[in-house]
């Protein structure tokens, strides 16, 4: 890009922080602030800039090949596992179905390098943003503790940390206000009808094939609109529905959204072969409650995921919900725990031992150079985000 500091890669900045000299400030993860896309979406734009952590949000398939590009030499002494693919803190969410990471857009098979390294590199950024930057070495250490104590026993039993009895506490365990923000969203971008009608057709008989004890109203779709949301998926293809849901009642409507699937292609760390049912298979095989409701099915040359809405959903908002580096740490651990749990899994959610002590080798022997991947991709994100500040400073009209 015209302006901007010449692109280093990891591999460079992972060599000078391993040999203890400085290193230079890293634009690989580059984002132009003039895009059209991020100029139609003003509200995106303020979030990207607005921390380190929101722009890492954002540059997820950049960070990815990164990270793959910095093990290029040793990726192969890496099992395939199943990846939840964007693994980050705010990922890490409380529902009315339970806790843990979520949104399995990214779910794939590849290496375990790419969740490490991400959702390690999510915690730095995190603990920088809530002036815990002491503490980071420490929180970092406990998602690996927990991954490694997965991989030994992944039927340790799992215990909800107290950030997520706190925010359950605060649950309406209300539909109607569920249905109030659907709506509210619906409206903003709303689109007929039956131009979703085929769409949902193709996704009942899915569902039906596994549930027989719906009513034959229950998929009839009742409103759409485009959705507008989140960071890192910001700019995919998503829309909002409702069906009729178990009754004809306005009262009890499915809330369900439809995103498109993302081609996952260019990164030699990720499995593309597996097809569009990989978030389904991802979502199985990661998730510790999966949805009620969820498919994928083509609309035109597409191929999108649906997937029911819960009633009540937090994030572990960085600004708004972390209150001390204990809730990072007892976070970092629950991940870790969650993905040294699923990367292994056979497709029958049967743990492979084979496999458990091939990843467990290969972290041990490369720990190191995971970690030093993590701050040198935190420094990178850090460059870049300041950079695309500083240029989107300089903007005519911003």
């Amino acid at each position: 890009m015209v302006g901007m500091p010449r692109v280093l890669p990891v591999a460079t900045l992972l060599a000078a922080l391993l040999a203890g000299s400085p290193a230079r400030s890293g634009n690989g993860l580059a984002v132009d602030p003039a895009d059209p896309r991020l100029a139609a979406r003003p509200e995106l734009k303020a979030r990207i800039a607005a921390s380190a952590h929101g722009y890492f949000r954002f540059v997820n398939t950049a960070f990815a090949l990164e990270t793959c590009e910095a093990f290029a030499d040793v990726v192969d002494e890496f099992p395939d596992v199943n990846l939840h693919g964007d693994a980050h803190v705010e990922q890490y969410t409380v529902t009315n179905l339970g806790q843990g990471l979520s949104d399995f857009d990214d779910c794939t098979e590849g290496k375990p390098i790419i969740d490490l390294v991400r959702f390690g590199t999510s915690l730095v950024l995190a603990a920088r943003e809530r002036g815990w930057g002491d503490e980071e070495r420490a929180i970092l250490s406990k998602f690996l503790k927990g991954y490694e104590d997965a991989l030994k026993n992944p039927n340790r039993l799992t215990t909800r940390p107290d950030l997520g009895w706190e925010i359950r506490k605060g649950f309406g365990w209300d539909h109607a206000a569920a249905l109030r923000q659907a709506h509210e969203i619906i409206d903003g971008a709303p689109l007929p009808p039956d131009s979703f009608a085929q769409t949902a057709a193709e996704f009942s008989v899915l569902i039906r094939f596994r549930r027989d004890d719906l009513p034959p109203h229950f998929f009839d779709v009742k409103k759409v609109g485009a959705l507008r949301m989140g960071v890192g998926s910001a700019l995919d293809e998503k829309y909002l529905l409702l069906f009729e849901g178990p009754t004809e009642a306005d009262d009890d409507d499915l809330i369900v959204e439809a995103k498109q699937i993302r081609d996952l292609s260019g990164n030699p760390c990720l499995r593309t072969d597996v097809g569009a049912s990989r978030i389904l298979s991802g979502e199985e095989l990661i998730a510790y409650e999966p949805f009620r409701y969820s498919a994928v099915v083509p609309r035109g040359d597409k191929f999108f995921w649906i997937h029911d809405w819960t009633d009540d959903y937090q994030e572990a908002s960085i600004a708004d919900v972390l209150r001390t580096p204990d809730d990072l740490k007892d976070i970092a651990y629950d991940a870790g725990l969650q993905l040294g749990r699923a990367h292994p899994k056979r497709p029958d959610r049967s743990p492979d031992k084979d496999r458990q002590r091939a990843i467990r080798r290969a972290v041990k022997k490369y720990e190191t150079r995971i970690r030093a991947t993590v701050f040198a991709l935190a420094k990178e994100t850090e460059a870049a985000w300041r950079t695309f500040n500083e240029a989107a400073g300089r903007l005519p009209n911003d």
